[in-house]
Parts: structure tokens; sequence; C-alpha cells
């Protein structure tokens, strides 16, 4: 990262889009060193002579966007440490048990989140050493301060080994709690390789060069996550182009961003393509440097991508992604073969099946579980041997959990394989129902759940966002009567809500409507 931002010193790199805050690419670089001198002073380095448990230094970082994020992700990167992200959403409990499994030294975190801290470690029963990207009202060390003092020594660049672990981000996995996932050195070169690679046809960023205008980018998706970290800061990091971070996704400012900054890449998830799509705050005119938009981290409707590119005044490459934290970028749609509605083909060096329970792999055209081989794999869940034996097979794959099909080189994530639902030995696929849903015209939003039945084991049931006040439970089921099979049929009930409960990158959480339905009976 280091050789290939010393290129554009002088570019802005970052910059927040509520404050103005912003860095160029050679203070970022300044910064960094500097804050990788803060992590050794609080944690000094290892002798070399130590047990490699004891050469793990963990910062973590629990805060929301913003532009110091790169200069404490490669300032800790730059003096040999490994980076923990923790939800910036998190309660204090939740924060604690992040802090504890990740064996966090050192925390980083921003004022509005400084209280958390503290509650999170009252019930870790530690006192880390907290430093605050601002004032602290707790009298915590203020970061910021720290950085801006030229006093302060930098750090030596630490030549780390490959498969060293530069970032542990947390997941679910194919299923159970967030459990620790290590990511090396190794993992994240090489997919950077494979993703700029000029060949590919993949990497919707320019490069800059001398003379050419510089890509603006958005960075709303959270830095904790592996979309907002990897595909968003360091991917864009390493082509020169300047990231704008938001602390929270603000549609007015987002397209006050988009219209001002005259950006070009826009990185979205559905719900926030749906806003740029039908509302009327968002004008053409407002997406005149728009050229590129990714949407990845949920499936992508086709028809809502397609209105998308109509309403764009110019034309826009639309590319749709597949990832896990587990493997980083494995699918992309290449740019000069878009095909809506899928999640692209593999990216070089990524090898991919669809198989069945049996393990055996299936044509074209056919549903199974997707499965991953590839350089940039996770070296494991941290400190969870059986549970990374349990994704990663003896060969190598890694069972994702996911259940796929693939056409033409081109593969289409369809399902989970823990939400299918068993109806009387049938499998019936939420998601095959939530798309004949949403054809109704009186629903805006849907998810499809099992909920468990003496006699069939299973029974489909529909949690809906009306478009129509008239929209009733009579009509849906009318509805469905005509469009699906009998065993596919709503018999667990059709619930109406306001919202759907999602997360920040508009990923349904099907375990917050299966706790509703326990309490519903």
């Amino acid at each position: 990262m280091y050789e290939k931002m010393q290129r554009w010193r002088h570019l802005d790199a970052t910059e927040c889009s509520v404050t103005g805050r912003k860095y160029t690419y050679g203070e970022v670089m300044d910064l960094a060193l500097r804050f990788g001198g803060i992590v050794n002073a609080f944690l000094p380095p290892p002798s070399s002579s130590a047990p490699p448990q004891d050469k793990i230094r963990t910062v973590a970082i629990f805060s929301q966007n913003c532009p110091e994020f790169p200069i404490f992700l490669l300032g800790s990167l730059a003096c040999g440490a490994t980076l923990a992200t923790v939800n910036s959403n998190y309660t204090a409990a939740e924060v604690a048990r992040q802090l504890a499994h990740s064996e966090a030294q050192l925390v980083v975190t921003d004022p509005m989140l400084e209280g958390v801290v503290g509650e999170a470690l009252v019930k870790l029963g530690k006192d880390l050493p907290v430093l605050v990207n601002g004032a602290s009202q707790r009298g915590y060390a203020n970061v910021t301060e720290m950085l801006g003092d030229s006093a302060r020594p930098y750090c030596e660049l630490v030549q780390s080994h490959p498969e060293d672990m530069a970032v542990m981000l947390f997941s679910s996995g194919t299923t159970g709690p967030p459990k620790g996932v290590q990511l090396s050195h190794r993992a994240f070169t090489s997919n950077l390789t494979f993703f700029t690679n000029p060949k590919s046809s993949l990497t919707i960023l320019r490069r800059v060069s001398e003379g050419e205008a510089q890509e603006v980018v958005t960075g709303v998706m959270p830095y904790y996550h592996i979309y907002g970290l990897y595909v968003v800061t360091l991917l864009s990091l390493h082509q020169g182009a300047k990231v704008v971070s938001f602390p929270a996704f603000d549609p007015i400012n987002f397209v006050r961003v988009i219209r001002e900054q005259k950006v070009g890449i826009l990185h979205l998830v559905p719900p926030m393509l749906n806003f740029l799509t039908v509302s009327d705050k968002v004008t053409s005119k407002d997406l005149v440097s728009v050229r590129g938009a990714m949407c990845a981290a949920a499936p992508v409707p086709s028809t809502t991508a397609k209105l998308f590119k109509d309403k764009a005044p110019n034309p826009v490459i639309f590319q749709e992604g597949f990832g896990m934290t587990e493997t980083l970028g494995s699918h992309m749609t290449p740019l000069d073969d878009e095909r809506l509605g899928y999640c692209g083909k593999v990216v070089p060096n990524v090898m991919a099946k669809v198989i069945n329970a049996e393990g055996e792999a299936l044509p074209e055209g056919e549903r199974g579980e997707l499965c991953i081989k590839t350089p940039s794999v996770m070296t494991g869940y941290y400190k969870n041997p059986k549970v990374t034996a349990q994704t990663i097979d003896s060969e190598g794959w890694l069972h994702t959990g996911d259940v796929a099909i693939h056409t033409d080189g081109f593969f289409s994530i369809v399902d989970r394989l823990k939400e299918l639902i068993k109806v009387k030995g049938f499998q019936v696929s939420p998601s095959e129902l939530e798309d004949v849903l949403l054809e109704h015209e009186g629903v805006a939003d849907v998810a499809v759940i099992g909920v468990p039945d003496d006699r069939a084991g299973e029974l489909p049931r529909a949690y809906i966002v009306r478009s129509s006040s008239s929209c009733s439970e009579e009509d849906i089921h009318k509805f469905m009567k005509e469009r699906a099979a009998e065993f596919k049929q709503l018999k667990g009930g059709v619930r109406f809500l306001d919202a759907l409960p999602k997360n920040q990158t508009g990923k349904i959480l099907k375990r917050e409507l299966q706790e509703i339905a326990a309490k519903e009976g």
C-alpha cells in the first residue's frame, strides 16, 4: 500500500462528508507511521525470541466511519500489529465480548462511543488503554492531538510475514454467534492483485495518472465490515481515489455529496440503490457525474438496477459482487459483460463450485451450496479450530452456506442453506417466495421464514411491509394460490410490519423475525 500511495502524495485521500476534515495521501502515510509509533508506545514490540502467541498485538477500533480510519488501519499494520474491528452499533455487552474474543490490548474509539467503551471495560473487568479520536469526556487520551504532535516518533515499517494476521473481522459464518476471522497479509495482497490487474476487466476504479481527474468514491459502507474496509477503503486507496466517509447514511447529505463532489463511483447496498432509484429527492442531474455503481452484501433486484441505469443521464457500469469476510471478494461482474441479476464471475485465482448434499459438484442450472477455494481465504476462525474445520474442508474448499446456481460462468446466490424451509420433506426456498410476493402491487418489502408445525414440520410465514393499506392477508393468499405449489403456500400465516429488521448493509435480520414468530406462537 505504501509503495502505491507514494505516487500521489499530493492528492486528497479521505474526507469527512459532514465536517470536511480531510487528509492527503502524504498525510495519511505520515500520520499512519506516527500512529504506529503510538501503538508501540502503548504496546511495546515483542522480542524476536518471544513465542508466536506472545507476538500478537491487537488494536481494536470501535468507531463510526471517519477520515482517520485508514490512518488507524495502516498505522496498526505498519508497526506489525493486528487491527480488530467492532460493529459501531454494538451495545456495551457486545463490545465487551468482542474485546475479550479478539484479546484486544488497545482500543480506539470516537467521542460519541467512548461511553459505550467505558461500560464495556467494566463488564470485561479490564482497564485497557483507550484512545479517543477527539476530545474525551472521560479522561481518555486524545489521539487526534497525539497525531498532531511532531515530537512523537514514527514507527519503523515492519516487514510482516505473509501469513501473519493483518486484520480480525467478525462473522457469523454459516451459522452461530460472531467469530473472529483471521485475515492475513497474504490474503489482502493476493486479492488486491486479483482485482486491480488491468487485464482482469474487473476494476471499476480508474487508477489515477498524471493529468487525469481523480476518482471520487462514497465511503458509506461501514468500515468495520469487509465491504467498507476492503472494497471501499483499501481498493480505492490502492488506485489513488478519494474516499468521502459518511458517519451514517443520511439521504440528503448522500445526494449532496454525490452532486457537489462529482462522485464517479457509488458503493451501495440494495436499500440505498432503491432510494436513489425511486426517490423524487434524487434527480438525473444529481447523478450526472456517476459512471459506475457497485452493489453487494445482499441480492440486487435486476429491475431496480435497470431503473437506476435508466435514471442516470450518462452510461453507468453496474457491478454486482459476492464475497465473504472469510474469502474477501470472490465474484464480480466483468466490465465488458454486464448481466443484471447475477453476482458475476469468479475473479482471477478463485475457484468455485456448486455441490449437492453429498458433496458432489453439480452441473449448470442446478441449485446447491457454493464452495470457494482461493489464496485469499482466511487462515481460520481465531482460536476456534473446530468450527474452522467445519467450514474449510480437507481439500481447502470453504463452504459458504449459500445456495447458488451458475450459468455460462455467471453465479447467482438464491438462498441460504440454513434458511431453507422443510415442509413435509419438501425444501421451500424463502427467496423464491419473496420474489413472487414482490410482484404483488401491495407489497413493498417482504421476508419469509419457516415456523414450527406439528404435522408439517415447518410452514412458510411472510412478514410484509405494505405499499398500500388495502392489501390484506386474504389478497396475499389468493395471489399466492395461483403462483406457487401447495406445499409452498403461506400456511404459517401473513404478518404486516411497518419495516423489516435489517443491518447496515441491507441484509434482513431473519433471526429477529424468528424471535418475533416465537413470541407470537
